[in-house]
């Protein structure tokens, strides 16, 4: 073979090779786009859409042409969530119809973020079922005794919850009565029509020191609490709820939740969640009562660890 033939031979292979090394790379990134396309196609059906409204009119259109007056006969929640109150809601004469559409315009996000913590507590029930009642939640044991995946989601929620005591941790991922949620943020908002409801998503009165916030009109001299800011409905039920499984003051009522659901028996447990103490309490219990909450919660509870949560 002439030097020419072997050179050109040798250009030859180069060319394919390097035609082979294209190729593969062109179908690693044709690849990673269909992975990544995947992913967020995933992340955007498990993502509920959040719905602004504008005026209180807008609202009830969005109730009647989402079906929200009737999820409690439906095993899904609808994928449209309603992000906030109107500023013109506290407008509203109408008491009885006012109290209505804010317990529709809330129930989905309640019910997304406990069946989210729903969903936590079943999972770490089966997981837990591989330890000892008495063994804590080591980096070393739990890498020994679970899988990868397994591993990831328990060191997840012993951040999340702060703990990594097994019995506490049991205790943390729990829900709260969803009659009681609903009376808290009756309450606590005037059913929607208070100022941190309207201009802050804050249902639930939760106070701040540490991100933004609104600083209430009658705050004490030399006290720096503010009122938290939250950007949707679901967020602030989300914060609510870590609230409760997190929180020190909350102690003996997640004791207590772990023997009864019953949301007139755990009242009882908040004294500390205001000031009024003892009254409020008590007018907890009467907004139960008053407004049959509970008939709300005994349609849902029966599909919280079940539901499928998007149409």
């Amino acid at each position: 073979m002439t030097e020419v033939a072997k050179m050109n031979n040798k250009y030859l292979s180069w060319i394919f090779f390097s035609l082979i090394i294209l190729c593969a790379l062109s179908l690693y990134s044709i690849g990673k786009r269909i992975q990544t396309n995947f992913v967020s196609q995933i992340s955007r059906q498990e993502e509920p859409r959040l719905v602004e409204v504008h005026s209180t009119q807008e609202l009830i259109r969005i109730l009647n042409t989402y079906d929200l007056w009737n999820l409690e006969y439906k095993e899904k929640l609808p994928s449209k969530i309603i992000k906030n109150f109107p500023l013109d809601f506290k407008t509203i004469g109408n008491e009885e119809q006012k109290r209505t559409i804010f317990i529709h315009t809330i129930l989905p996000s309640a019910l997304m973020a406990l069946t989210e913590i729903e969903k936590e507590k079943n999972q770490l029930k089966q997981i837990l079922s591989k330890f000892s009642e008495d063994q804590r939640l080591t980096i070393s044991n739990v890498e020994k005794n679970l899988s990868s995946k397994e591993a990831k989601f328990i060191i997840h929620l012993t951040k999340k919850y702060r703990t990594s005591d097994l019995q506490e941790l049991l205790k943390r991922v729990n829900v709260v009565p969803l009659s009681l949620l609903l009376a808290q943020a009756a309450l606590e908002s005037n059913w929607g029509t208070s100022r941190f409801a309207l201009e802050g998503n804050n249902l639930f009165g939760i106070w701040t020191y540490k991100r933004e916030g609104m600083i209430p009109l009658n705050r004490p001299p030399n006290t720096y609490h503010k009122v938290a800011r939250y950007s949707s409905i679901l967020q602030a039920v989300r914060d609510y709820l870590y609230n409760f499984n997190v929180g020190w003051a909350y102690d003996k009522f997640r004791t207590a939740r772990l023997y009864t659901t019953d949301a007139e028996e755990l009242v009882q447990y908040l004294p500390r969640y205001s000031q009024l103490g003892l009254i409020y309490t008590s007018r907890l219990k009467s907004i139960i009562n008053t407004y049959n909450l509970k008939a709300y919660e005994a349609r849902f509870k029966p599909y919280l660890a079940q539901l499928n949560l998007y149409n």
